[in-house]
């Protein structure tokens, strides 16, 4: 079912409001879901969840979005969200669309991928080339914590964020007999 221009802005705007509400989240109250010192870098899969099951613009443009909430915020990596994310929310969109379906599986997957490769990543090219002790170790005390972290909460963030995909994109749900 094709959405109306007053439909797909009041989609783009909840989107929008959600993304933003995940970055305000993840950079603002991080310290209060910190668990043994891991954190939730919940922005990723609800960047990649929203944009899966859109064209590969929009999916693109939701990352991109996720990711200037984060670099605003950032310190060091000026630019690795935005890029990330985007082409993370990119990939994602374009594998629903063109290759395989768009199921709770494959949400799962993309988010998890995602989340992994963003801390693995991050790691390599700010951490580990970095001055300092204890960078090889920060990858088993701090990144691949906070990345198990975000992926036990990432079903959560599907199961929330889903219905709402479902009745903004005017979703009809078929049974089958």
């Amino acid at each position: 079912m094709e959405l109306t221009k007053r439909d797909r802005t009041i989609k783009y705007t909840v989107f929008g409001v959600i993304i933003f509400m995940a970055g305000l989240l993840q950079n603002v109250l991080s310290y209060d879901f910190e668990i043994a010192g891991a954190r939730c870098f919940i922005v990723v899969p609800v960047a990649v969840i929203l944009g899966i099951n859109e064209d590969e613009k929009t999916a693109a443009l939701y990352g991109l979005f996720a990711g200037t909430i984060l670099d605003m915020v950032s310190v060091q990596h000026k630019g690795y969200s935005c890029i990330f994310i985007m082409l993370a929310c990119y990939i994602s969109a374009a594998l629903a669309q063109f290759v395989f379906r768009n199921t709770f599986w494959f949400n799962l997957v993309s988010a998890v991928v995602a989340i992994v490769l963003y801390c693995v990543i991050y790691w390599l090219l700010f951490v580990l080339i970095g001055a300092g002790e204890g960078r090889a170790a920060s990858l088993l005390w701090f990144y691949l914590p906070s990345a198990l972290y975000t992926v036990l909460l990432t079903p959560i963030v599907y199961f929330i964020l889903n219905p709402l995909k479902n009745k903004l994109n005017k979703v009809e749900n078929i049974e089958e007999n």
